[in-house]
């Protein structure tokens, strides 16, 4: 990465005013709330599904696969009503305020299907079942979304300044990680912790497998969300006289509103964007499905021993997180964010490439654990220095497009990439439930150790070299970004030069 050579032009605008330490920290805690949500949901959701009630993993990834697709249409279209919202609260901050208490209770029922659905085996119930994971999940991702493309927006108005930008993604990344981590160890090592009986069959088997030990973690998991993302509507209150206006008003339609997302590809950095996030979401959708699998069967590691992962991951992922924008302001945002994706990419399968060659230690080695928590922790290190540099590139497109059209639409880039990601990351879990029941054809009801071993080399197969080829797909598209440090000082003044020149006019007038 060569170092990048900044301007100064000597010039001090708004956009040069540095945020306080809380408003950072403030807008940063609501991704505590949905760090907890997508922990349960990527985690927990099909081995809950699968291995606890019994549905099948097609069945599983096609749920997930439609409620995410709903969802990828529901990013955009809450973008453009967030962008265009009217009312004494802003534009972001009703949105804040509303969305936390339904969330919290599509969690709740995702997690606790009616008892007349589980106390039927038969082929009815079981869509039953599925119909029911596919409408709480998304009613779920609708409500998340009514949060998080809002928050999202509201980081692009705080600032237009690069780095006070970088640190309110940084923030938000660092709350993310932090509190995902925790959440983990927490529901592994207190709430799954030990051996359990099975209600189905009477086998001793983890808590993550036992339907008793969720019902304390789901209502945990939803005050968590109630606090976090209210504490963030709060804490960024006070900035709301000085966020952008809305755009002069005009009527929402399905035809204007898919019009409006298309209008968003006419910027090329943002079409490379989206391609690079494309076939990154599907790497993480397989990676997600196949996670906590991987962990209880292939490696059989028990829950006081997957706990670590999460402690090993926070301060790694919170250290990439708060160094990456000071990388980037050495060596700008497209060299950061290519280095944490080949990075990603390669300690995302590495342990299991290694496994499946047979270079690993064998299960139960006093040296396998800490192996794996190095690869994790450097995985989690790069994914907090990506995450940054990615949202942060957003930012950017938005001051690019601005000063081309002259609207300020950070919820609709934000949420436009979320649909193409959402629709990728649908996509990813898919190919993983499919996968997991038809390549390598997985059992139910099934004990750590006990599974055959071709069973535990397909399934290897489909988490390391398949999985693998996405990832680097990624690193191809991110490579064609061209929006510079250099280039977005320019776009910035010229931005600034444009509201001089509207506002010379009105003060000639008056």
């Amino acid at each position: 990465m060569t170092p990048i050579k900044t301007q100064d032009t000597g010039l001090r605008t708004k956009i040069d005013e540095k945020l306080s330490r809380w408003s950072v920290a403030a807008f940063g805690i609501g991704a505590a709330g949905e760090a907890v949500y997508l922990g349960l949901f990527n985690t927990f959701i099909t081995i809950f599904y699968n291995q606890v009630i019994g549905l099948s993993n097609t069945l599983i990834g096609i749920a997930i696969f439609v409620a995410l697709l709903v969802d990828a249409i529901t990013d955009p279209l809450i973008g453009i009503i967030s962008d265009k919202w009217k009312s004494k609260h802003g534009r972001r901050h009703p949105f804040l305020f509303a969305a936390p208490i339904p969330l919290a209770l599509a969690i709740y029922a995702i997690f606790n299907p009616p008892e007349a659905i589980l106390n039927e085996v038969d082929n009815f119930t079981n869509y039953v079942l599925f119909a029911w994971l596919a409408s709480c999940t998304i009613f779920s991702r609708v409500f998340l979304t009514l949060y998080s493309i809002p928050h999202l927006a509201l980081g692009g108005e705080m600032s237009k300044n690069q780095n006070q930008r970088s640190r309110l993604f940084s923030a938000n990344s660092a709350f993310s990680y932090v509190t995902g981590a925790l959440f983990g160890f927490l529901a592994w090592g207190v709430f799954f912790d030990g051996d359990h009986i099975r209600a189905v069959d009477g086998v001793v088997v983890p808590g993550h497998l036992n339907a008793a030990s969720y019902a304390p973690l789901i209502l945990l998991a939803c005050s968590l969300v109630l606090v976090a993302i209210w504490t963030t509507a709060a804490g960024t209150y006070k900035h709301v006289p000085s966020l952008s206006e809305p755009p002069k008003q005009q009527p929402l339609s399905f035809k204007g509103f898919f019009k409006e997302i298309l209008l968003t590809l006419k910027c090329r950095n943002y079409v490379v964007l989206l391609a690079g996030y494309f076939f990154f979401m599907i790497a993480s959708g397989i990676y997600d499905t196949l996670g906590v699998f991987m962990n209880t069967y292939f490696w059989e590691l028990v829950p006081g021993q997957i706990r670590w992962f999460g402690l090993v991951s926070a301060p790694c992922a919170l250290f990439g997180a708060l160094i990456s924008p000071v990388l980037m302001r050495k060596f700008d945002r497209k060299p950061v964010v290519i280095f944490s994706l080949i990075c990603m990419a390669i300690t995302a399968q590495l342990v299991v490439d290694l496994r499946l060659l047979d270079l690993m230690p064998d299960n139960h080695s006093a040296t396998l654990l800490p192996l794996l928590l190095c690869n994790a922790g450097v995985f989690a290190f790069v994914i907090g220095l990506g995450a940054v540099a990615m949202m942060s590139m957003i930012g950017d497109v938005v001051d690019e497009n601005e000063l081309e059209t002259g609207l300020r639409q950070e919820g609709l880039f934000y949420s436009a990439r979320a649909f193409f990601a959402k629709a990728s990351f649908s996509f990813g879990h898919l190919v993983g439930g499919v996968g997991l029941d038809k390549f390598v054809r997985f059992p139910s009801l099934a004990v750590p150790g006990a599974v055959d071993a071709d069973v535990l080399f397909r399934m290897g197969i489909l988490a390391g070299p398949i999985m693998g080829i996405a990832s680097f797909v990624a690193v191809f598209f991110y490579g064609k970004y061209h929006l510079t440090h250099s280039m977005h000082i320019k776009i910035i003044a010229g931005i600034e030069e444009h509201k001089r020149n509207q506002q010379q006019p009105k003060a000639k007038a008056t």
